[in-house]
């Protein structure tokens, strides 16, 4: 993580838009401290290249839930991690995308600041702190150790439902997603239509279906063609497709 300081300006092409410009100026006035971000630990309330904007924390007691900037104990370098727990001996600390708890234990006298939103582009949003905060930290630590320990079985699951086409061939014919050849001049492409949504498409080069996940549930597969065919879907697709948008 970089950290930018009152009074010093970073470099133009770092900044990366007008509005990083007009962030920068407006919290010098309001003598703030702006970081940019670098790093996967805070993803997704934080996102690389993000510009933080770090507030001193004055006087104010951090709190479980802040979002806060400090020099990590075992190297130095800035770190912004949110505050899990605090206790008479310490400061806990703990990535949004991290699975433990940091090692280390902060004193009060360590923290830099209060991260209190972050600019993507000319878009700023707020960082929750305090109470919200935390119930925001303890949902994603707890959605990343769904995706860690559930995913796999899931994917397994979710696998053996689509190749065998068990849940498509129990669906009502209206509810499954339907073929249809999409033509313009020297080409046809056959794809798989969810009303008017895309489901899918067949890739003549490979001579597959490519099927987006959550819709290879309702398809199956065995009962698609294998190219583009001449159907009642086709003329009303040409007629879709005559103004070069498919």
């Amino acid at each position: 993580m970089q950290e930018t300081c009152p009074g010093e300006r970073p470099d133009p092409e770092d900044a990366g838009s007008s509005a990083v410009g007009e962030a920068m100026a407006l919290h010098r006035a309001a003598a703030a401290r702006l970081a940019s971000y670098a790093g996967s630990s805070m993803y997704p309330t934080l996102d690389a290249t993000d510009l933080l904007e770090i507030a001193p924390c004055a006087g104010r007691a951090v709190r479980p839930g802040d979002v806060i900037l400090f020099a990590s104990p075992e190297g130095g370098c800035a770190v912004v991690h949110r505050v899990v727990r605090v206790t008479p001996q310490g400061i806990r600390t703990r990535g949004d995308n991290a699975a433990h708890d940091d090692d280390w234990l902060l004193q009060p006298s360590e923290v830099r600041g209060r991260v209190v939103a972050a600019w993507r582009g000319r878009r700023r949003r707020m960082i929750a702190g305090g109470r919200p905060g935390w119930v925001l930290g303890r949902l994603l630590n707890a959605r990343l150790w769904m995706d860690r320990n559930l995913s796999r079985p899931a994917r397994s699951l979710y696998r053996a439902l689509a190749c065998r086409g068990i849940l498509a061939r129990r669906l009502p014919a209206s509810w499954r997603p339907r073929p249809v050849v999409f033509r313009t001049p020297g080409h046809s492409q056959l794809r798989l239509l969810l009303g008017q949504r895309v489901a899918g498409h067949y890739d003549s080069r490979r001579q597959r279906w490519v099927i987006r996940p959550l819709y290879r549930l309702l398809v199956d597969e065995a009962a698609l063609p294998s190219g583009p065919t001449r159907g009642p879907d086709e003329a009303a697709a040409g007629r879709r497709g005559g103004g070069g948008k498919g």
